[in-house]
């Protein structure tokens, strides 16, 4: 893993910067208070009563994954929270192998106010986090079985500017780990990079790395969309994103890492309601500590962002994504109902350091491996459906069937829902920034 030469900070210095960041959380998040009160409905969240209340909300898609096993999951949710236009929300997701918490509020629609703040938690324990090994050449009969707990409170602050194009959110959180248990390094069929990555977390005290992990995370997250009507899926424009992070370890943790992520989506439209979607994402870490990054702070690449891939198939230090898919219409049920269908090709990789490893060169092998000091892109390719009410874009149901050198794996299922915007996800182990 690339790093850069850093010396270990004395604990004095770590309890200054947790005071620090401890502070920065609360700032931002009794800075709500001063916010002004947009009137009507602009920052408010879609179907909120006018007045205070609760109500349930389900969760049907974390009754069951095959990582996570068979589980429910429901919330409540608090309309017009402490403000008018803010809710807050508690949610649980138990499920066979994983065991999620999550705590939420925000002060406004993030994806409508002018400016907002989101402030959240959430708590996890699985016995299934699934790991293949560190690197593109990762084997799929190498999965290993790690049992984790993690707990991590954020913070974020954002604002729109140049006409609501450009939003700009500071963000601040704490976040503790720990690896409870570990398979047997030796025993496995992991290669000897991973074999010694797990050692270091596996309580051997192999290394600088440890069994648990206190991180204090500061960044920056921008996003600037040229489409005049930024919610739309259909018009002519682009998407940018960019986030920054400092993740500084605290206590007897030496693990600390800066991660940029870039990320550029577009929409070219068609005939009709035809369109082509295209993404190209990159996430680089840098490793700045004593200890090298967790496997579980790393970047990974499996059928959510690429399907044809296994969940958290792949996982190192760097990613590249991109995608290009083509939707078109199918039906529209009831005039309620709309379903389009879409058909993409894929092409991603994973990295020790992309600078240096990266090449455009695709590799249709099972196995693949650096060759001449580069690695190859992975293709895949997709088919899926979305559904979702011909009203709004949010509730919507998105299905795919992805191939790759590998097989066709299983079928994505995910929901959105408006509570996304600030709800931290259930079952999803890995990259919650």
């Amino acid at each position: 893993m690339h790093t850069r030469s850093s010396h270990t900070p004395s604990s004095g210095g770590s309890a200054g910067g947790l005071g620090h960041v401890l502070a920065g959380l609360l700032l931002l998040a009794f800075g709500a208070s001063a916010l002004p009160t947009t009137a009507g409905a602009q920052s408010g969240f879609p179907g909120a009563p006018s007045e205070p209340g609760l109500n349930l909300r389900v969760y049907p898609l974390d009754t069951w994954t095959p990582r996570a096993g068979l589980g429910i999951g429901a919330g409540v949710v608090a309309h017009h929270l402490g403000r008018r236009h803010a809710q807050g929300l508690l949610s649980v997701a138990p499920a066979r192998h994983e065991q999620v918490a999550t705590a939420a509020w925000a002060s406004a629609n993030p994806a409508r106010a002018q400016q907002y703040v989101l402030a959240d938690a959430r708590v996890l324990h699985t016995n299934r986090d699934w790991f293949y090994g560190l690197g593109p050449s990762a084997a799929d009969d190498a999965r290993q079985s790690i049992e984790r707990s993690a707990l991590t409170v954020r913070v974020r602050a954002g604002r729109r500017f140049l006409g609501r194009r450009l939003a700009v959110e500071p963000r601040v959180a704490l976040a503790l780990h720990r690896v409870d248990r570990v398979p047997r390094p030796e025993a496995s069929a992991l290669d000897a990079r991973s074999q010694a990555h797990l050692q270091q977390l596996a309580r051997t005290q192999v290394g600088p790395l440890r069994p648990t992990h206190t991180g204090l995370r500061i960044g920056m997250a921008l996003r600037f969309d040229t489409r005049a009507a930024p919610s739309s899926t259909t018009e002519r424009g682009m998407r940018l994103t960019a986030q920054w992070m400092r993740s500084f370890g605290l206590g007897a943790s030496l693990v600390r890492y800066d991660r940029l992520s870039v990320a550029a989506t577009g929409t070219l439209p068609l005939r009709g309601t035809h369109r082509l979607d295209g993404r190209l994402a990159l996430d680089r870490t840098v490793a700045r500590g004593r200890a090298a990054v967790p496997y579980y702070l790393r970047p990974t690449l499996g059928g959510g962002d690429v399907p044809g891939w296994a969940r958290l198939r792949f996982v190192d230090s760097d990613r590249l994504v991109g995608s290009l898919l083509y939707r078109f219409p199918i039906a529209q049920l009831m005039g309620l109902v709309q379903v389009e269908g879409h058909a993409g090709v894929h092409a991603a990789s994973v990295y020790d350091d992309v600078g240096s490893d990266a090449t455009v060169a695709l590799s249709f092998d099972e196995s693949v491996g650096p060759a001449d000091g580069s690695v190859p892109l992975r293709p895949a390719a997709s088919v899926g459906l979305h559904v979702g009410l011909s009203s709004r874009q949010s509730p919507s149901l998105d299905l795919a069937l992805g191939a790759s050198p590998e097989g066709v794996t299983a079928v994505r299922v995910r929901l959105t829902r408006a509570l996304q915007a600030f709800r931290p996800p259930h079952h999803r182990l890995r990259s919650w920034w």
